[in-house]
């Protein structure tokens, strides 16, 4: 096993682990060791494999949307490249949506018209993307961001059981196996079912509390909420509210109609007259599975996170909810992976990247195109079909379609879209989206959490994010990571960027600002940290124990539900009502039109989309 190689880097700044216990040659060096350029002070390491180059946002693709946001692209230009192209269809985003508009229209036309996805990442799959490691001779996958899924029991009829059923994924799975000869650990199989704590009925976390949370000394305990929050630093009063609030029921219509009109701040202390501190307690988790604190959002969407003590637990694949997104492009494009689709091929199989944009294929995805700008094609008084505007490897390109589909987040849409009418615009104004980062480290072993008998962890202090976790892995032919203290394995860290106290466009605003202006390396140092913290008396090591760190960061990953969101306000509908009806040949298809993005609903906005503009297509 070679050492980690640390060299300095961009004005003194470390590059990081990552190189040297990974194999791999370090993202910002050439093949001499010299710097290359200073994009990668900021995107950092990304792992091995089809996701390398394609961590969350990376700086490219960021510069390239702040470009546009920031009306680089506004005026018009005599240096665009017509393509000659005319398709049926041209999606825009290459993420679940998309890829379920395309699989759609594929579907429902037997594949007799052409489409072409439009992806400004280098890779497909929007927030649907892994990280891969090798560590130690093992190969490790973890979700970048979207994870856990339902599945759908065969024969229901559901959307999604036919999608499971077309994809040829499978219902039932095996998991690394756990040795008996070890001490007995309950593991999470997603990277979400730790985050609130509520499921240490079902999960081992470990809470750590020091005097920054009220313990006289650092302390850990297990499964508070499982034994009735025994043992805790919190006064009795408190607790009585958490165990209460821990058992919140579900909510009729009517309940949640009032729930959309207040705050889920002003819902836990003024309506239920809970103690700050319950806020307090939830704060991080609504922070970033909402975007912001619980005086911003509205309190229908807080209250519904609260499961049954029973509840099923939920699963993920390895690289989260990706495998859907490749299932998606394997059905699409038969030749772009080798071997059947089936789950075991498709997890390990690597992307035939120049199969996908290849002529002659019914869908094409064009991935490292920047779409700029989306408008109906005008000749004279009427409307021909629609014109698509994209920057690809510094030029600029015009292509032609029957109809379009934009499915691209909200905060570019609403810049591509050039011919949309008033109330479109007025709409997506109204919109507001912040930050989340998802930080993978891959460990060379983690005997530290076996010791404290947590495979996941919360705490509170004011340190870097406020739980992780390893999960019990699916596994899939060559895909058979270890579970064994001894053995590498991945820590995940889910965390939002939120400033309790302000608007939610204003945490929004100052959450990008943090996540843009902070270094791969000072994010590092606070993970580092923060595990020290943590872990070291434990036996934890940041030298010894960690192999590397990949950062994904994403600017919009939340769609703020501020109070009106899903019923609108002043007897006027809700804004994500308004864009969801399109306009012409225009259809406008996104997760977060669902309000709460996941990976059924992104895919149900690309049904809902190819329906729209199928009556152009005929």
């Amino acid at each position: 096993m070679k050492n980690i190689i640390r060299r300095d880097f961009l004005n003194g700044a470390l590059l990081g682990v990552g190189s040297g216990l990974l194999q791999t040659p370090a993202p910002a060096q050439d093949k001499s060791g010299n710097p290359t350029s200073p994009v990668d002070g900021w995107t950092g390491y990304g792992g091995v494999g089809d996701y390398a180059n394609s961590n969350g946002n990376t700086w490219p693709v960021m510069s390239a949307a702040h470009k546009l946001r920031d009306g680089a692209y506004r005026s018009a230009r005599a240096d665009v490249i017509d393509t000659g192209e005319h398709f049926d269809v041209i999606i825009v985003g290459g993420g679940l949506s998309g890829l379920g508009a395309a699989y759609y229209l594929a579907r429902e036309t037997g594949g007799k018209k052409r489409c072409l996805v439009l992806e400004n990442h280098p890779m497909f799959g929007g927030e649907c993307k892994q990280n891969e490691f090798e560590v130690n001779g093992y190969r490790l996958i973890a979700p970048q961001g979207s994870n856990n899924f339902a599945v759908p029991p065969e024969g229901s009829g559901t959307e999604m059981d036919r999608i499971f059923t077309d994809l040829n994924i499978p219902r039932k799975y095996d998991f690394q196996p756990w040795n008996d000869s070890l001490k007995p650990l309950r593991f999470p199989f997603d990277n979400y079912a730790n985050l609130d704590g509520l499921n240490d009925t079902q999960v081992d976390i470990g809470y750590y509390f020091d005097r920054t949370s009220g313990a006289e000394k650092p302390t850990w305990i297990r499964n508070i909420f499982a034994n009735g929050l025994e043992g805790t630093p919190f006064p009795p009063e408190v607790r009585s509210d958490l165990l209460k609030w821990r058992n919140t029921t579900g909510a009729t219509e009517e309940q949640k109609r009032f729930l959309d009109t207040i705050t889920y701040k002003d819902y836990l202390e003024r309506v239920m007259g809970y103690r700050p501190e319950v806020t307090k307690f939830i704060e991080p988790f609504t922070g970033l599975i909402t975007g912001v604190s619980p005086d911003a959002v509205a309190a229908r969407v807080g209250h519904q996170f609260v499961e049954p003590t029973d509840a099923h637990l939920g699963i993920s694949f390895p690289g989260g909810n990706t495998t859907f997104a490749r299932h998606l492009v394997r059905y699409l494009i038969p030749d772009c992976m080798a071997g059947d689709l089936n789950f075991e091929r498709v997890l390990n199989s690597n992307v035939r990247f120049e199969t996908l944009d290849k002529p002659g294929n019914a869908t094409r995805i064009r991935l490292g195109a920047t779409v700029l700008a989306v408008e109906h094609d005008r000749a004279g008084a009427s409307t021909d079909g629609v014109a698509v505007t994209y920057e690809k490897d510094g030029k600029l390109y015009r292509a032609k379609a029957n109809a379009a589909i934009v499915a691209s987040g909200g905060w570019i849409s609403k810049y591509v879209l050039r011919d949309s009418p008033e109330d479109i615009r007025s709409a997506y104004a109204k919109f507001v989206y912040a930050p989340a980062l998802i930080v993978n480290v891959a460990l060379t072993n983690w005997r530290f959490l076996y010791k404290l008998r947590a495979p996941a962890c919360r705490w509170f202090n004011d340190g870097f994010g406020f739980s992780c976790n390893i999960r019990r892995s699916m596994i899939a032919g060559e895909y058979s990571p270890p579970l064994n203290p001894d053995k590498p394995t991945v820590l995940t860290f889910y965390l939002g960027l939120y400033t309790p106290g302000r608007t939610a466009h204003e945490q929004g605003v100052l959450g990008r600002s943090k996540l843009l202006s902070t270094s791969y390396a000072d994010y590092e140092r606070q993970v580092r940290q923060q595990m020290s913290i943590l872990f070291s008396d434990a036996g934890f090591s940041p030298e010894t124990d960690i192999a590397g760190i990949v950062l994904n960061r994403w600017g919009h990953a939340r769609m703020v539900q501020p109070p009106g969101f899903f019923y609108g306000r002043d007897g006027k509908p809700s804004p994500r009502e308004v864009v969801q009806k399109g306009y012409g040949r225009i259809a406008i298809g996104h997760s977060e039109l669902n309000g709460h993005q996941n990976a059924t609903g992104a895919i149900a906005q690309g049904k809902r989309a190819v329906e729209q503009v199928f009556v152009y297509l005929e």
